[in-house]
């Protein structure tokens, strides 16, 4: 008398349930595993009205207790794989998906239409989150690959510089007293004297070098170089030239840095079916394309399943259709072949 009840009562949940008066359908549910609680189909039923009120958490509990009685439960998988969807968590939702697919063949059910596509959704999901990733580490590989050749740069410029006054020590004091009578012998102001030769005959050389000179260097303000005295800096081509090779090599090493993370950006942008290749049903490329009656195009495997195991109508048109009226879309095959030819990973990636 307990089962009836309890069976009844569900009924009336499932009324509620089909009226989109999910919390009414809850409750009864509730009353149903009060009268039995070791029956899989409540928690099952509780758990899709959760999964309709976005409840996740109790979607994640009912499937569990429901598994738990019936681990051969398909319905029970499938949504545990719409919980795993919600969390980001898409091979667990994978693995729930196939397992629900093969209960479906083993048990001969017919709603595994409706798993398949929710298997290759999260597939799609997976790939996607995987690109992001791969886009994010590759930014982040080449903003580090970019500082190292900026300071490199620096190093190179540096010891150039350094090399200069160790090559140059009297001819630079000499051009130093000619500027002013001060004291300028010491180190500081050698860099000081270098630091405005290079303002004034180097423009692109980096404030970054600068920002480093001036941070070493402290400047007496009686001994310091007026403008004035900046313009007799006479020019030496030898640092000159050192220098813009360096320059010069540094940004041709950046040119090929950004123009083959570029192509890279290009490849990945390519890694990306075409919603025209892809079938209505499935979501995957369609390798076997047919057209119906209504101009619609499928894989050919998804509709002749779709009408053999669901109904005998063009499910997006909803109009009859029997396997006998599909044709094969030639043109769309073409473009399919050419497609997978020139992108070589659709071959590798799971879809």
């Amino acid at each position: 008398m307990t089962v009836e009840k309890g069976e009844a009562i569900k009924e009336k949940g499932n009324n509620h349930f089909l009226q989109k008066k999910y919390n009414d359908a809850i409750s009864c549910y509730n009353q149903a595993l009060k009268q039995n609680g070791e029956k899989a189909t409540y928690y099952v039923n509780r758990a899709l009205c959760y999964i309709k009120l976005k409840q996740w958490d109790k979607v994640y509990q009912d499937v569990h207790h429901s598994l738990d009685l019936d681990p051969n439960y398909i319905k029970a998988h499938a949504y545990l794989g719409q919980y795993y969807i919600e969390q980001q968590q898409y091979d667990e939702a994978i693995t729930c998906f196939k397992r629900a697919l093969e209960l479906c063949k083993i048990q001969n059910k017919n709603f595994g239409n409706e798993i398949q596509r929710l298997l290759h959704y999260t597939q799609k999901c997976r790939f996607s989150l995987m690109e992001q990733e791969r886009i994010e580490n590759d930014n982040s590989l080449q903003t580090y690959l970019h500082s190292l050749i900026q300071t490199d740069k620096e190093r190179r410029m540096q010891l150039c510089i350094e090399k200069y006054f160790e090559d140059n020590k009297v001819n630079i004091n000499k051009q130093i007293e000619s500027i002013s009578t001060s004291s300028l012998s010491t180190t500081a102001n050698r860099l000081l004297i270098l630091k405005q030769y290079l303002s004034k005959t180097m423009d692109y050389h980096n404030q970054q070098t600068t920002t480093n000179l001036n941070s070493t260097i402290s400047v007496n303000p009686e001994t310091a170089i007026t403008p004035d005295d900046q313009m007799n800096i006479i020019v030496d081509p030898q640092l000159e030239q050192a220098l813009f090779e360096i320059e010069h090599s540094s940004n041709q090493s950046l040119c090929e840095l950004n123009n083959l993370f570029t192509e890279v950006d290009m490849k990945r942008k390519r890694r990306e079916i075409p919603e025209y290749l892809t079938c209505k049903l499935c979501y995957d490329i369609m390798r076997d394309p047919v057209i119906t009656p209504f101009g619609i195009t499928y894989c050919r495997s998804c509709i002749e399943e779709n009408l053999y195991k669901v109904s005998h109508l063009d499910p997006i048109a909803n109009k009859p259709l029997v396997p006998e009226q599909l044709i094969s879309n030639l043109v769309v095959k073409e473009i399919v072949e050419k497609f997978i030819k020139e992108n070589e990973w659709v071959n590798a990636e799971s879809f």
